[in-house]
C-alpha cells in the first residue's frame, strides 16, 4: 500500500512539473512593435484567427521574389487555381510593402516589410483580401515574430487586434481586469 502511494506521488509530481505556466494577459493590453519602438493599446481577441494592425498609405515596392504557386489536382494532375486568394493580391507575395501605422496616441511610424501571405477575411462589411507581413510583437517579457494582416483601422478604437496566432496557447486571457503594462 505504501509502495502504491509513493508511486502515485512520484507520477503526480512529474505531471505537475511538466504543466506549462501561461502568462496572463488582459482583454486590453499594451503591446509593443519590437523594431519600430511604438506601443499600442491592443484588444485581445481570441475569436480572431490572425493579428491585425492599422495600416494606411500602403504601397508595394520592387519586383516579385516569388512566382505564383500553381496547385495540382490529385485527381487529374492538372494545375488549378484555388479561388480563396485573389490572383491580383497573391502575385504580390514576396514583394516589399511599405505603410504607415499610428497608435491611439497619434504616434506614427513608417514601416517596410515583406508580404508573406494574403488572407481572405469575412466581416460585416463583406469579404476582403489583406496583405500579411511578419512583425515582432512584445508583451511584458514575451516577444514573438508572427504574421500580422494590414488593414485600415482608422475608424476603430483599437489600432492593433491580437489574434490567436500570437496568443498561441501561451496566454490566459483575464477578463476581470482591463489593462496591464
Amino acid at each position: 500500500m505504501i509502495k502504491l502511494f509513493l508511486v502515485s506521488i512520484f507520477f503526480l509530481s512529474i505531471v505537475l512539473a511538466h504543466e506549462e505556466i501561461r502568462e496572463e494577459i488582459w482583454a486590453k493590453a499594451y503591446i509593443k512593435l519590437t523594431k519600430e519602438d511604438i506601443r499600442f493599446l491592443a484588444r485581445i481577441d481570441s475569436g480572431a484567427r490572425i493579428t491585425s494592425l492599422h495600416a494606411v498609405n500602403i504601397e508595394l515596392d520592387g519586383e516579385n521574389e516569388l512566382i505564383i504557386i500553381k496547385k495540382f489536382s490529385i485527381h487529374t494532375g492538372m494545375p488549378f487555381h484555388k479561388k480563396e486568394k485573389n490572383e491580383h493580391y497573391i502575385r504580390n507575395i514576396g514583394r516589399l510593402i511599405s505603410f504607415d501605422t499610428q497608435n491611439e496616441l497619434g504616434q506614427v511610424r513608417h514601416m517596410t516589410a515583406r508580404v508573406v501571405n494574403v488572407v481572405k477575411v469575412r466581416n460585416v462589411q463583406g469579404v476582403e483580401y489583406r496583405y500579411v507581413v511578419r512583425l515582432g510583437l512584445k508583451y511584458k517579457n514575451v516577444s514573438k515574430y508572427k504574421d500580422v494582416n494590414l488593414r485600415d483601422r482608422s475608424n476603430m478604437t483599437y489600432k492593433l487586434l491580437i489574434g490567436r496566432n500570437w496568443l498561441n496557447d501561451d496566454f490566459v486571457i483575464k477578463t476581470d481586469k482591463v489593462i496591464i503594462h
